[in-house]
């Protein structure tokens, strides 16, 4: 299976049941790779805000995810994640509402200088 189609069938299992095709994915996909020269990250990321908008689902994203669709770099993007959690705070709103600073997970990591055996 390429990255392609793990892409339609992450997005088909949580947008399926609103009646999302495969064809339709493969041509919003070809679309974005064709004509505007996207990433499948910063299109499968478009995709998962489109549709959890449209279909009024909930999607978490990272700040990898969002730098894929806006082009910002990291630090550009903390900058208007700060500037946002201050404008809500100053609303009355709770900002972790909207963004969740999250620990990543520690990971252990092998290297195997002379591969396997």
């Amino acid at each position: 299976m390429n990255k392609i189609d793990t892409i339609i069938n992450n997005l088909l299992a949580n947008y399926g049941k609103y009646g999302v095709t495969r064809t339709e994915l493969e041509l919003i996909i070809d679309d974005g790779i064709q004509n505007y020269d996207l990433s499948l990250e910063a299109i499968y990321s478009g995709l998962r805000m489109s549709l959890a908008s449209a279909f009024g689902e909930h999607e978490y994203f990272t700040l990898d995810d969002v730098m894929a669709i806006t082009g910002e770099s990291r630090e550009e993007l903390m900058q208007r994640i700060e500037q946002y959690r201050q404008e809500l705070i100053e609303a009355g709103e709770n900002p972790d509402d909207y963004f969740k600073p999250v620990e990543p997970r520690r990971a252990a990591v092998y290297y195997f200088p002379n591969g396997l055996r």
